[in-house]
């Protein structure tokens, strides 16, 4: 009857207008299409085309997708996403795509999400790399140098951390440096634990060859596809807790988590991480 077609419409109606405010207010939304690079390395043992991506290999492909679809509810380690940071309007999928790394550490509300590429003063960047600190010691946390090279909170907008003061720790959780400022940046450093969380890094040494085989979303863009992309990966936050000189890495070459001299200027780079409330993700 009229009174039933009218109902129908107002509920319709409504249930439009909420998905448009969800549009409204979200930073992040799952991405439609998956990034992909040709493995152009041919070791054996080492980079992609020890992973498996060659013709023979046992992936039968040298296309390297990262990242996955995911589940609609759930978050995954490894689920690719679109994120609006400069706040123009634009989920660009191809300069704006992140993955989710983990929940952030003692705010289970919010998820960190690592970008799929490194930066150099906040912009995209296959060749820039950078020492720790030039001071041979990790327990003065990462140098501004380092920070520098993260996008500022005029170049992404829309994001910002939820502390830009944080403590620096090693790869059992004990507190080395207990204030860096990350302030003016909205992003920072990945940490040791994000990746161990959901990566599973294994061996006493913490160095296994592979061990982010099933996490390789996280080598994007490195020497791990192709040696035209001069990083072997980039520094994470976390220090070592044995020495003072190393610190730790993500290196596309053993596909592992490692320890690098924080000197060390030529091979790793910076990939920001932002920390979005989860309200503000369509998943």
């Amino acid at each position: 009857d009229e009174s039933a077609i009218s109902l129908s419409f107002k509920v319709t109606y409504i249930q439009a207008d909420e998905s448009a405010k969800e549009r409204a207010v979200a930073i992040c939304r799952r991405a439609t299409t998956l990034h992909t690079e040709e493995c152009l390395q041919t070791d054996s043992s080492m980079y992609c085309s020890g992973a498996g991506y060659t013709e023979n290999g046992s992936k039968g492909t040298t296309t390297i997708t990262y990242g996955n679809f995911g589940t609609n509810g759930t978050l995954s380690s490894g689920d690719s996403f679109d994120c609006d940071v400069n706040g123009d309007g634009i989920f660009d999928s191809i300069t704006e795509r992140f993955y989710y790394v983990s929940d952030l550490d003692l705010n289970s509300n919010y998820a960190v999400l690592v970008y799929y590429n490194n930066v150099s003063g906040g912009v995209l960047s296959n060749s820039a790399t950078f020492a720790f600190n030039t001071v041979d010691t990790s327990y003065l946390g990462p140098q501004a140098t380092i920070l520098q090279q993260l996008p500022t909170t005029s170049q992404w907008k829309n994001v910002s951390l939820i502390s830009t003061d944080r403590q620096i720790k090693d790869e059992a959780g004990t507190v080395r440096v207990n204030s860096i400022s990350y302030a003016g940046y909205a992003a920072r450093l990945l940490t040791y634990q994000e990746i161990d969380t959901y990566c599973g890094l294994t061996g006493s040494s913490k160095t296994n060859t592979g061990d982010l085989d099933n996490c390789n979303y996280l080598l994007e863009n490195t020497i791990y596809s192709s040696s035209v992309n001069v990083p072997v990966g980039f520094w994470l936050e976390s220090v070592y807790s044995f020495a003072t000189v190393p610190a730790w890495v993500v290196t596309g070459n053993y596909r592992s988590v490692m320890l690098a001299s924080v000197n060390l200027t030529d091979f790793f780079g910076v990939r920001p991480v932002i920390e979005v409330p989860k309200s503000s993700i369509l998943y």
